[in-house]
């Protein structure tokens, strides 16, 4: 495989009816913290805030698994934190996060920075029906990136600064214009880019027990859902749950996906995705590094490209039939190979 044949793969998934799946690893190239960092934030973090004696016991068996090089999610799965603790992480992760965003989003207005996604949807002809991208990410990167280049977002909430959940009414916000059309009426609506998010965002709360999104609210109190083992449970609960199943059903209905910094470490994500792709779907991995899940899947998968860092300057093409490397090259960056194919 050559490089030629390498940019035509990837042009080749640039069109109508992909789903695009965003993982943290997109959010960490814009400044967002990953696992690592927000582990060691949990870690000086926590422990202040504990009082209770089984409380202290716990997080100091979690905290000496982080300390052992043993990832936050495995951590939480090893031992089970108590509400309280529970209730810590996510407002301390909502506040790391979103203070990180801030910051970003300061850029933005100051400095002219253009972020990866941004460039990224340029290549897309978005037309009335619009494209889905699924993220795990609870920073509003993707919707940002969408609205600076002039393309509506719509996230299942209908307002601007109080919007309520309304995910059988968000759709009628683009519409744009009522024709007629074989002696009908029909409607046309505006170009938009549906984010769907299974593990929250940092613009949902919940208000006398419905959820709304509200851009300019404080972080601690977002709906998220951190790492562990009660994220599958939290994840049937409204409007995670409705979030999922529209996920779920866009990558059922997909004829391709390209999958940005994600290991496919979710099962929210993966009952329905890994299906596809053993199906035979074809999908475009870009990533820094492969996971050993990751590379499982383009083992057992006929029509998986992905795309990773080797060697600090090249990178590596993996796809079932073998590994090809490209000497001084960034591909598996979003910025370096939006230059280079497009």
């Amino acid at each position: 495989m050559d490089l030629d044949e390498v940019k035509k793969t990837i042009q080749d998934f640039f069109q109508e009816n992909t789903v695009t799946i965003v993982g943290s690893g997109l959010s960490l190239a814009e400044g967002i913290p990953g696992m690592s960092a927000l582990a060691a934030k949990l870690q000086g973090t926590i422990p202040s805030l504990l009082t209770d004696k089984d409380d202290i016991n716990i997080w100091s068996k979690i905290s000496s698994d982080l300390s052992t090089g043993i990832g936050l999610e495995q951590a939480l799965h090893n031992t089970k934190p108590s509400a309280t603790i529970e209730e810590y992480i996510r407002r301390t992760t909502a506040r790391y996060i979103g203070d990180a965003e801030t910051k970003v989003l300061r850029d933005l207005m100051l400095t002219n920075k253009q972020l990866r996604f941004s460039k990224y949807i340029n290549h897309f002809n978005v037309r009335n029906n619009g494209l889905v991208v699924i993220t795990t990410n609870y920073d509003r990167l993707i919707e940002y990136a969408c609205e600076v280049n002039g393309i509506r977002v719509d996230n299942l909430f209908v307002g601007k600064y109080f919007a309520r959940f309304e995910p059988e009414q968000s759709k009628y916000m683009f519409c744009k214009n009522l024709v007629r059309r074989a002696g009908k009426t029909v409607a046309e609506y505006a170009p938009r880019v549906t984010v769907l998010k299974p593990h929250g965002c940092l613009s949902w709360h919940m208000v006398d027990g419905v959820p709304y999104s509200i851009p300019q609210a404080f972080f601690e109190n977002s709906l998220i859902i951190t790492p562990g083992i009660n994220k599958y449970k939290e994840g049937y609960n409204v409007p995670f749950d409705t979030h999922r199943a529209r996920a779920n059903t866009a990558i059922d209905g997909a004829q391709r996906y390209i999958i940005i910094g994600y290991g496919f470490g979710d099962d929210h994500l993966e009952t329905h995705l890994v299906r596809q792709l053993k199906g035979g779907k074809p999908a475009l991995i870009l990533t820094h590094s492969l996971s050993g899940r990751t590379q499982e899947l383009i083992n057992t998968c006929k029509n998986i490209t992905a795309i990773c860092s080797k060697n600090a300057n090249d990178s590596a093409v993996v796809t079932p039939s073998g590994e090809y490397t490209f000497p001084n090259i960034n591909l598996w960056d979003l910025n370096e190979m939006l230059k280079e194919v497009f």
